[in-house]
């Protein structure tokens, strides 16, 4: 088929949707002479978005056109078909039932072209911190800049896979002690980790998480960290969640703990919910007790700007001695979010954790946690534009086992989210 016949054959829709268009440009492609007979009907079609010729500038009319490039011309001829009258319009079907089997084909690459441009999505947070602590005999500062970047992707329309990339940059760390004694830092890099890969689905009415992730069970407060293994969820009314994995919970990378986790979550009213978990970890390191923990707690929705929670720890294991009991009490008033430039909050907590009560929290009980933690925690949030959250918080502890080992934290630190 020529191009002359292609062209004829959409010449009728471009000649009616002529009133509407734009006078048309003076010689639209160089090799379409201003005194050739379709040089009208052609500037018509590109006018129109019929045509677009080749990306030299040229129409090349005399080129032997495939299907395919016929069926692209058709396509955009019924992608402006609603400028088109009856006859256009009639003509512009029968051209769909001649071309239909490579419209069908042009049609599923583009879908799946778009698809794939949907199919993976990028998100990323960029944390500043401050912290200026001071145990003991000894004043610590440090300044650490932390990317991280989410990646998730569509499996099909049942699983999505998640990833998420972090490094962390310690732009100064400085141990001063009282006595004049300076040690300084600087430029320190983690390396660029990969601490999420995870699959995440449905099977039947369960929802299924495997690979390696984040959990929260409960309210967070024994433990709040990335695990390894497969989380199972179920229950509409009341969600339970079954975790069976491993997860580090030590310095050591070597050995692994074995960590089973049950959670369960129950809105009891509008404003009062109660939440539970269990954890049972088989710490490889000897020298570690094992944990048979239980978190409960329950949070209640005093104001529309007010919010109270308790949280009750028991550590049952025959290991635990006298360390195995822990409660957590926090007031939240407001909060900042930051897609709202301007809102803020303000909290406070108490917690008296002992030793057993413990396992990985976003807590800062790492300075005195070989003899659990009991202290105050005040702090404020603030989302001073969009996108964008700042929060600085104050916290005063002491062991659990000795009243003597102290521990004082200041934190400042601002979150860019895109």
């Amino acid at each position: 088929m020529k191009k002359q016949t292609a062209m004829a054959l959409a010449a009728v829709f471009a000649m009616s949707v002529a009133g509407t268009a734009l006078a048309a440009p003076a010689n639209p492609f160089v090799d379409v002479p201003a005194k050739h007979w379709a040089y009208d009907s052609i500037n018509k079609l590109a006018q129109a978005g019929v045509v677009s010729g080749y990306g030299d500038g040229t129409y090349k009319g005399d080129k032997t056109l495939t299907r395919y490039e016929v069926a692209t011309i058709v396509a955009k001829a019924m992608a402006n078909s609603e400028k088109a009258d009856a006859a256009a319009q009639k003509e512009i079907e029968a051209l769909k039932a001649e071309f239909g089997t490579e419209l069908n084909n042009l049609g599923v690459r583009v879908d799946n072209l778009e698809s794939r441009i949907d199919n993976v999505k990028f998100s990323g947070i960029i944390r500043a911190r401050y912290d200026a602590n001071d145990d003991n005999d000894t004043s610590t500062m440090k300044q650490k800049f932390r990317t991280r970047l989410m990646i998730k992707g569509k499996i099909n329309d049942q699983w999505t896979y998640g990833a998420r990339l972090e490094n962390t940059h310690d732009m100064r760390t400085t141990g001063a002690t009282k006595d004049g004694d300076d040690d300084f830092k600087a430029g320190e890099e983690n390396e660029t980790d990969l601490n999420w890969a995870y699959v995440q689905g449905k099977i039947g009415a369960f929802d299924v998480t495997a690979g390696k992730f984040d959990v929260t069970p409960a309210y967070g407060i024994a433990l709040d960290d990335t695990v390894e293994g497969i989380n199972v969820g179920f229950g509409n009314k009341l969600k339970v969640n079954l975790f069976a994995g491993k997860e580090e919970f030590s310095d050591s990378t070597s050995d692994r703990n074995n960590t089973y986790i049950a959670t369960l979550a129950y809105p009891i009213s509008k404003k009062l919910n109660a939440k539970a978990a269990y954890f049972n970890v088989d710490f490889k390191d000897q020298a570690t007790d094992n944990a048979d923990l239980y978190e409960v707690g329950v949070d209640y929705q005093l104001t529309k700007t007010l919010n109270v929670k308790g949280v009750y720890l028991k550590n049952s294991s025959d290991e635990v001695q006298d360390q195995d009991t822990g409660y957590v009490a926090r007031l939240d008033y407001k909060g900042a979010n930051p897609a709202n430039p301007g809102s803020f909050g303000m909290w406070a907590a108490y917690r008296n954790q002992e030793q057993g009560t413990f396992l990985s929290s976003t807590f800062d009980i790492d300075q005195v946690s070989a003899g659990g933690a009991k202290g105050y925690e005040v702090g404020v949030t603030y989302a001073p534009m969009k996108n964008a959250k700042w929060t600085t918080s104050y916290t005063d502890l002491k062991s659990t086992v000795n009243e003597d080992v102290k521990g004082d934290y200041f934190r400042t630190q601002v979150e860019f989210y895109f």
